[in-house]
């Protein structure tokens, strides 16, 4: 597994970055219908947690063949992927965590999940015209740059690496600082309880609780310019949130 994988500008089309989806992909179909994605121009990334509570969970192996679909992994892959060896961990999982999904696939097909999700980085970096965007699923550490972040998951810092799948100081009002040494930083993981977007520093948090799908729960998708605009607004109208 490469621990961060790096985008080249889009120069021929739009990137869009999605909340945590959770086997909500019709509301993902949706949402990129509502932008009018082009496929052969446009692309998508996700901030990880593309499987469990949701009820099209088995769909994320189509969705990972995609070319425009890139992801970083969530937690909830890193439980699938902890499960195969470890049987405490793959209970807690299909119990707890929203895998019972899981008991329906066969062995081929988990044998692919198992395959593709042990490709799939730890982060993301992808240039565009306004600055560079990291994407991570949880937290970056505090005090911690950029920089010295990627190199200790490289180095595979478990402390890092557990921050980086599990962790929620900043989203959770413990840390206010930014994230130095990159632009921007996107991450999912903790839903908000008002479901909407917030901004630390200058980290967003995106999970806006698709699987709920009740009240204003919904699956985030939103243009990456709009992570890039001159102020902050604390959920962007056009971040995709609500109807889709």
């Amino acid at each position: 597994m490469a621990v961060i994988e790096r985008f080249a500008q889009n120069t021929d089309g739009r990137d869009f970055i999605i909340g945590d989806i959770h086997g909500c992909f019709d509301q993902l179909e949706e949402a990129l219908a509502h932008f009018d994605f082009d496929p052969a121009r446009d692309r998508a990334f996700s901030v990880g947690d593309l499987i469990d509570r949701g009820p099209l969970s088995s769909a994320a192996l189509e969705w990972l063949e995609k070319p425009w679909f890139h992801t970083c992994l969530g937690n909830h892959e890193e439980m699938m992927l902890l499960s195969v060896t470890d049987p405490t961990q793959e209970l807690a999982w299909l119990l707890f965590n929203g895998g019972e999904w899981w008991l329906a696939l066969d062995t081929a097909t988990r044998e692919q999940f198992i395959a593709a999700f042990a490709e799939v980085p730890l982060a993301l970096e992808i240039e565009t015209a306004m600055g560079w965007l990291g994407v991570v699923h949880a937290d970056v550490p505090a005090a911690m740059s950029w920089p010295d972040f990627v190199q200790a998951l490289a180095a595979g810092d478990p402390q890092v690496r557990q921050t980086a799948l599990w962790g929620r100081d900043r989203a959770e009002g413990f840390v206010s600082a930014p994230v130095e040494g990159i632009d921007r930083v996107v991450c999912g993981h903790t839903i908000s309880l008002d479901r909407r977007i917030h901004v630390v520093g200058n980290v967003w948090f995106i999970d806006t609780g698709a699987f709920f799908r009740e009240g204003d729960a919904s699956l985030t998708v939103m243009p990456i310019t709009d992570l890039f605009a001159e102020a902050f607004p604390d959920a962007p109208e056009s971040a995709g949130q609500g109807d889709y």
